[in-house]
């Protein structure tokens, strides 16, 4: 039996690149998805892309960006106060439902298929209040140590990378939302008996309405945003 399933990541308020991503997957017709978490945040659009996400009934991963809304960014210590402006202004965009929804999503979602199992979390764990290691494990080495199934999807890291070892397969899709031109992606993982194929499929969608959004809406840290999603000159 083949089993296909679609994945990404960091989507960050970029609803249409959301909206490219479900209909090429809808269009292939895979059932399963998953979103790896940070739908909400950065971008101008956090109530837009859940709803897209609650609608089409997406396996949800909660993300930092999420856990921010859910239990107030006093879990982390490190974030200026114009970053919990700019949550203060997601929270106000979001509702009941919304909440309801992201209370009901787990950090972590491990499913055995086949012979493998497959995590899909928004990042490596740990124990603490902040739920997430810091990204610097990624150059210790440190973070295949901490892989415990047999292939683990994570996004958080914008940029896409993958480590293998002692039969540990760890694979960061990238952040899907983050573009700073009209390019967007998702990670395709079809397993057919016991082989397992890892494709990224590359879409365009709509970047002058993502531009055209942006530039016309006002909240807190949009200036420092902007080196996110643009090419600026210092």
């Amino acid at each position: 039996m083949t089993r296909k399933i679609a994945i990404f990541s960091d989507i960050h308020g970029n609803a249409e690149a959301l909206k490219v991503i479900i209909s090429d997957i809808k269009n292939r017709k895979i059932r399963t998805i998953y979103c790896l978490g940070d739908v909400i945040g950065i971008g101008p659009s956090p109530r837009e892309c859940l709803d897209i996400v609650i609608d089409n009934s997406i396996n949800m991963i909660l993300g930092n960006h999420e856990l921010y809304y859910l239990k107030g960014t006093n879990i982390d210590n490190n974030m200026e106060e114009s970053e919990r402006e700019h949550h203060r202004w997601i929270s106000e965009q979001l509702n009941n439902k919304h909440r309801e929804f992201l209370n009901n999503c787990s950090l972590k979602i491990v499913k055995k298929i086949g012979i493998y199992n497959i995590s899909f979390e928004h990042f490596i764990l740990n124990n603490k209040v902040y739920p997430f290691e810091d990204l610097n494990i990624i150059n210790s080495g440190e973070i295949i140590k901490k892989v415990e199934s047999d292939i683990t999807f994570i996004g958080h890291e914008h940029k896409a990378f993958e480590i293998n070892e002692n039969s540990k397969k760890l694979i960061d899709v990238g952040s899907s939302g983050c573009t700073k031109d009209n390019n967007t992606f998702y990670t395709l993982l079809t397993i057919d008996n016991d082989n397992v194929q890892i494709e990224k499929i590359n879409l365009k969608y709509n970047r002058n309405e993502f531009e055209r959004k942006f530039k016309n809406i006002s909240y807190p840290d949009k200036e420092i945003i902007g080196k996110i999603f643009f090419e600026i000159n210092d």
